[in-house]
């Protein structure tokens, strides 16, 4: 039917995990429909896009690759999840038995988010659930360690486990999240990372013609407070500490390797106050920009 894997595992507790990486030659259903209460699912798509819909509904939720959702369906009724032909995708779901994991967790349950809560304890499946989102940086992390653990048997499994269980509280809170208005959003999705990113590679190719941080914001569609969490998450600084970090790696190439004066690299590198440009160049490498290139010219020539 096609090409790829898919991979199980199970815990204590009422706990599962089950990885698909699969290309299917035609248009694929997975059908769970075996006549019990099903597990409660967090799937979360890596690549590709994959369905789902509720075995008692014709209504199939489209899943873009780095969303997800968390569904319980109602009593009996199971879950079908399609996939596209030709496509390569990538989803993970986390599985959870309602009635065993309670019983192992109901103390530690009754101090959750009040709905989910009523979720987990819905051992009998009385209601239906669907949530839709977008994951988190964290929790995409935590899927990257459980793909890249290289151990195998035992070893592996109790380093899945730990990591489910993880993302399993990494979700709780990206639900409560979820529940506030998006420029009160305090967790960074994964889908935000191409944006940084994006900013990031505007201010590497254009520093010279670089505007402001509100100008950047705008160009890649996030506001300036989630620009400035996600340098610091992706690059350990601000936005204006990276933009100067490009300017002086700049800065430090054109002395090393032109005989352009500090007056023509100030305004190669998008600024225009030579002042300014000496103090964060000795800031960085406790020397001045002149003293710099009389002191490793030499050198940096002769070694290439």
């Amino acid at each position: 039917m096609g090409k790829g894997t898919i991979k199980g595992i199970n815990f204590e507790n009422g706990l599962g995990f089950i990885r698909y990486s699969c290309t299917f030659k035609t248009d694929f259903e997975i059908q769970f429909i075996k006549s019990e209460v099903h597990p409660l699912r967090f799937i979360y798509a890596h690549q590709g896009t994959v369905g789902h819909r509720f075995a008692n509904e014709n209504t199939i939720h489209q899943i873009q690759k780095f969303q997800n959702i968390i569904v319980a369906s109602e009593q009996n009724n199971g879950h079908v999840i399609s996939f596209s032909a030709g496509r390569s995708t990538i989803i993970s779901s986390i599985e959870i038995r309602r009635s065993e994991f309670k019983s192992k967790t109901e103390c530690e349950i009754k101090s959750m988010h009040s709905e989910f809560r009523d979720l987990l304890t819905d051992v009998e499946a009385r209601k239906q659930f669907y949530y839709e989102g977008l994951y988190s940086l964290h929790i995409s992390e935590m899927f990257k360690e459980i793909e890249n653990f290289q151990e195998q048997d035992f070893l592996n499994k109790l380093f899945t486990e730990g990591k489910v269980y993880e993302i399993i509280a990494l979700q709780m809170l990206q639900y409560q999240d979820d529940l506030k208005d998006v420029g009160n959003r305090s967790l960074l999705r994964r889908y935000e990372v191409e944006q940084i990113e994006k900013a990031a590679e505007m201010v590497k190719q254009d520093i010279i013609n670089f505007h402001n941080i509100d100008h950047i914001s705008r160009e890649v569609g996030l506001n300036a407070n989630k620009l400035q969490q996600g340098f610091q998450d992706l690059y350990s600084q601000t936005v204006n500490g990276y933009i100067n970090k490009v300017r002086l790696d700049l800065a430090q190439n054109l002395l090393l390797n032109t005989d352009l004066s500090l007056a023509e690299i100030v305004d190669r590198i998008g600024l225009i106050n030579k002042s300014y440009f000496s103090k964060i160049f000795r800031d960085k490498y406790a020397i001045s920009p002149s003293q710099y290139r009389k002191t490793y010219r030499n050198s940096h020539n002769r070694s290439h």
